[in-house]
């Protein structure tokens, strides 16, 4: 067995190097807009985009195209949620995408009508 040099744990014979995720963010867990929620819906907002967006950017707002769930984002570009929570968090300060919540469930009925249910469906 070899012994790893500290180069060497940067480097995937197949995938070249590899960058840990923290370094993606630049060391931060939290988006700069908080309300950036995991089930969030994401939008690229088709202005002009700058050239120093960072690679994961990029793939981000090609995903964007169409409306998709922050979730979606994180496993078509194989990252963390956190990490590509922060990203997006990134783009929307730079106006490149919409972040709005899903759309709302209804709200669950109330005990009274679920028991209702019950004593109906008992009567049967």
């Amino acid at each position: 067995m070899t012994e790893r040099t500290h180069h060497d744990q940067w480097l995937d014979e197949e995938a070249g190097p590899l960058v840990p995720a923290y370094a993606l963010t630049r060391g931060r867990v939290l988006p700069a807009n908080k309300a950036i929620d995991l089930v969030a819906i994401v939008t690229a907002t088709g202005g002009p985009t700058p050239v120093s967006l960072d690679p994961e950017q990029w793939m981000i707002l090609s995903l964007c195209a169409r409306a998709t769930p922050l979730a979606d984002i994180a496993a078509a570009i194989d990252l963390p949620l956190g990490v590509v929570r922060v990203l997006v968090g990134d783009l929307h300060e730079q106006g490149l995408v919409q972040v709005r919540p899903p759309a709302s469930v209804s709200q669950l009925p109330s005990a009274s009508i679920l028991t209702e249910v019950i004593h109906g469906l008992r009567a049967l």
